[in-house]
């Protein structure tokens, strides 16, 4: 796998994770529909990233696909700074992934990877997600396997002016649940 690993994982911990690393990328319809939904939601999320900073707010949707199999979002909805409910795109006849912005960047606030409350919300609705975070970084949100990875790093969208890298240490390509929970009870 690329980039650096979580410290102290135990051997049987870094064979699941290479296991579910390698079964991404066998299987890229898997972890996404096509390159087209992932550039249609980095589209999306790009286009909220300044207002999502100014108001410091996050600012969800939801993706889908018409009946004549065209990627279509909602309307974003204004959250609160670190909560926001989506709403369902009217024309969509199937509904496949969430989205998001992280808001503002807040030295309280570990924004920079998605929350697990994020990971188990798609997990519950059935559906994949995309995060965007205030260093400019793209999440993919992988309901099914209860893992996220990034898609591109910081700065690969509009990152706040206030930005400031490692408050809160590394941030790694890939988690999983568990490993965000760990992170987060730190």
């Amino acid at each position: 796998m690329g980039g650096p690993h979580p410290p102290g994982l135990s051997f049987q911990q870094m064979m699941l994770r290479s296991l579910v690393f390698l079964a991404l990328l066998v299987a890229p319809v898997a972890w996404a529909r096509d390159a087209a939904e992932m550039r249609f939601a980095r589209q999306v999320l790009e286009s909220l990233q300044a207002r999502s900073f100014e108001a410091n707010r996050e600012y969800c949707g939801i993706i889908g696909i018409t009946e004549d199999n065209r990627l279509v979002a909602s309307k974003p909805r204004r959250g609160r700074r670190d909560s926001c409910r989506p709403r369902d795109p009217r024309s969509a006849v199937e509904i496949f992934a969430s989205f998001h912005t992280h808001g503002g960047f807040d030295e309280r606030a570990d924004s920079e990877v998605p929350s697990s409350v994020d990971v188990q919300g798609d997990m519950e609705d059935g559906i994949d997600g995309y995060v965007s975070t205030p260093g400019g970084r793209l999440w993919f949100v992988d309901g099914q396997a209860a893992v996220v990875w990034q898609i591109c790093g910081v700065g690969c969208l509009s990152q706040d002016p206030d930005f400031r890298p490692g408050l809160y240490g590394p941030v790694y390509e890939f988690y999983t649940l568990d490993e965000l929970l760990e992170r987060e009870s730190q």
